[in-house]
């Protein structure tokens, strides 16, 4: 069981899996959650019992667009940025990028890896 769930659809049966997910003293981050939502189905007993922080982080819809100049400009290194992407999967190998991610690959730590699933094959290297 991971040790940190992000959950990013802000769907609240979503955001009560991410709880159930989440190893023992582990951490749920709950990212970009409406101002209309209201959870009345959250697990916050599991949640205490196994220890399980909860967090909420705002993302703001203006920082998508400042990033991309950022790129765009030269204040952000692409190939740096690029270097972040560890495997590309087409969409159709969707599976063998999520048991790449939950494997451990022979040592005692996960490996940090970020998988890119792309729906053209063209693209994957």
């Amino acid at each position: 069981m991971p040790q940190l769930v992000l959950e990013c659809t802000g769907v609240e049966s979503s955001i009560a899996t991410a709880a159930y997910t989440a190893r023992r003293g582990g951490c749920v981050n709950v990212v970009g959650v409406s101002p209309r939502l209201t959870i009345d189905k959250l697990p916050f007993m599991h949640l205490s019992l196994a220890e399980i922080k909860l967090l909420f982080t705002n993302r703001y819809h203006d920082t998508w667009p400042a990033a991309v100049r950022a790129v765009e400009g030269g204040l952000i290194d692409q190939a740096r940025l690029e270097s972040l992407v560890s495997h590309r999967f087409a969409l159709d190998d969707a599976v063998a990028a999520m048991q790449l991610v939950g494997g451990r690959h022979g040592s005692s730590a996960r490996p940090v890896i970020k998988v890119q699933i792309v729906d053209d094959a063209a693209n994957v290297d």
